[in-house]
């Protein structure tokens, strides 16, 4: 899975909405404020789309707030909890999915499902694009 991947998806859905996307200096100050490493292929996502997604799918990321939506939502969900290594990067509800900054190798770290009541969260994805190829093939 690679960002290939990811594009043309993208280029053949059906429906898409993305905004905010954001200039190294904007992604800069999102690994200041929440104190940590993002993955290269995040950084990408958030350079090309910023925020939003396909099939109805949103990725945080940046968008049309002052405050990006990952920085938002990162945020209010370490008041629950939130390891201080995740960044929130969609909420489905119940939990969110998160890059864990934490196991950041090679310039990418892995996704993991993350509840309120589950400390450590479960391994889902390698990194962001198997991530991304998954949730946009729904």
């Amino acid at each position: 899975m690679n960002k290939e991947a990811v594009i043309e998806i993208i280029n053949n859905a059906p429906k898409t909405f993305f905004v905010g996307a954001l200039e190294d200096s904007k992604i800069s100050d999102i690994e200041k404020r929440l104190n940590v490493q993002l993955p290269e292929s995040y950084k990408w996502f958030l350079r090309e789309y910023g925020a939003g997604g396909v099939f109805g799918i949103e990725i945080f990321g940046g968008g049309l707030l002052e405050v990006p939506t990952c920085v938002r939502e990162t945020e209010e969900w370490r008041e629950y909890g939130l390891p201080m290594e995740f960044v929130v990067i969609q909420n489905y509800g119940l939990g969110v999915y998160c890059l864990d900054t934490s196991r950041l190798a090679n310039h990418e770290c892995p996704v993991i499902d993350w509840e309120q009541d589950d400390e450590d969260g479960i391994n889902e994805y390698e990194h962001f694009y198997a991530f991304l190829v998954e949730q946009f093939s729904k």
